[in-house]
């Protein structure tokens, strides 16, 4: 099964052609104007614990709490409720969002082996299917969209 580590290291940061599709390793939603994000688990399907990470150079606030953005936060979908509200402080001019999973060790992982997402626009956000590091294509191993409001 696909691994996709040298199709993103020869690409170097741009999104990978496969099958068809445009790959990324992570995603920079736009955020102009944007002043609210709702985060929508939609499904998971895989054997280790997922989540995503979302970072930016500004200031995140959830139920009421400041997050730097820089060092940003997870959401895991087995603890978060199924949406969660974040506010963009600063007015940063994008999110930097992707995929992590836990296989068990404690650890975040995110970009090796089989990671990778596919990015679909929608009208008011993005839904991302992504794929953990175990190298397979189904792309089903945690699906969520970010929607944004002003």
């Amino acid at each position: 099964m696909p691994a996709f580590d040298k199709e993103f290291a020869a690409a170097q940061g741009k999104p990978v052609a496969y099958q068809g599709k445009n790959l990324l390793r992570l995603d920079r939603l736009p955020t102009a104007g944007v002043m609210k994000l709702r985060l929508v688990f939609e499904s998971v399907n895989a054997k280790w614990r997922q989540g995503v990470r979302l970072k930016c150079a500004g200031t995140f606030r959830i139920n009421g709490q400041n997050i730097p953005g820089t060092g940003g936060f997870v959401l895991w979908r087995d603890t978060a409720p199924d949406s969660v509200d974040v506010e963009l402080i600063d007015g940063a001019p994008t999110v930097t969002v992707y995929n992590v999973w836990d296989t068990g060790d404690g650890t975040i992982h995110s970009w090796h082996n089989g990671a990778a997402m596919i990015v679909e626009e929608l009208s008011d956000g993005r839904r991302y299917r992504c794929n953990d590091g175990e190298p397979d294509d189904d792309f089903d191993d945690l699906i969520f969209r970010l929607e944004c409001a002003q």
